[in-house]
């Protein structure tokens, strides 16, 4: 069995990854504009964990999975195959994956994964009631808790304890981990930028740089953490994007084209 990698980068735009420098994330393989399931956080990371990862229309594999094609002629219906996917309660389908239980991090454990995983939002935070929906079903979690957004800051603790875990497990593991540098407010380890007082919102300029180097920032963090692990599927996507000043809308949680475009990146290890 391979391992299973799944990365989540918070709020992260589809034009804002476009126009980033990132070689080790860009070396990974093709990338694509894709709409994510949800407009924020927590609903974006329960439909993720049934299976049900940001989609194109693009008639490919693993990406483009919602759509229902019908066959010239024979009227026959289409579906592409769908990367992880419950056996239940949806019709059958076309899958890489198919598992059983409320959601996937419990079917890969079902069938032998251990399931590792570490959020960065107070989405993933144990200790909240809503928390425990997200971090309750993995074998092993983290959330680095502290004062004010410095969770969103975690990304090196993040690696660094999922590569001890990893490193532990005597069997596949099913890793997945939800960066939060790249979430307002636009902050990483040592930018400097998490001692200012002044609330990036209403400075579109300001917002779209940090941004984009947080995910510069996060380009190495992955890295270091991808050289380390061997045979594994990967997916790599924003969970959800970010107004930045466009109609007037400021961050997300709302049906907007900047909240709904996505960077997407699925890796199936052959």
């Amino acid at each position: 069995m391979k391992n299973k990698v799944f990365l989540t980068l918070d709020s992260l735009r589809w034009d804002v990854f476009d126009a980033a420098n990132t070689p080790f994330l860009s070396s990974l393989g093709t990338w694509k504009k894709a709409q994510t399931q949800a407009t924020y956080t927590f609903p974006a990371h329960m439909s993720f964990f049934v299976g049900k990862l940001p989609q194109t229309t693009d008639k490919t594999d693993y990406y483009d999975t919602s759509a229902i094609r019908f066959q010239r002629f024979t009227g026959r219906a289409i579906r592409r195959k769908q990367l992880w996917r419950l056996g239940n309660p949806e019709a059958p389908r076309p899958a890489a994956a198919t598992v059983e239980g409320e959601n996937i991090i419990v079917g890969f454990r079902s069938q032998g994964y251990r399931t590792i995983g570490t959020g960065a939002m107070n989405w993933f935070n144990p200790n909240l009631p809503a928390g425990r929906y997200l971090s309750e079903p993995f074998d092993k979690f983290i959330f680095f808790e502290g004062p004010g957004s410095s969770s969103h800051r975690s990304a090196r603790r993040q690696v660094d304890w999922a590569l001890e875990r990893t490193s532990e497990s005597e069997t596949p593991f099913f890793l997945f981990i939800n960066f939060g540098e790249t979430h307002h407010p636009f902050s990483f380890e040592g930018s400097g930028w998490e001692e200012e007082k002044k609330n990036p919102y209403g400075d579109a300029g300001k917002c779209w740089d940090r941004q984009k180097a947080c995910l510069e920032y996060l380009d190495g963090e992955i890295e270091r953490l991808l050289s380390g692990l061997r045979e594994f599927d990967l997916v790599i996507c924003g969970d959800h994007g970010e107004a930045m000043g466009e109609d007037g809308l400021w961050g997300h949680g709302f049906a907007h084209e900047t909240v709904l475009d996505v960077p997407l990146l699925i890796n199936v290890c052959s």
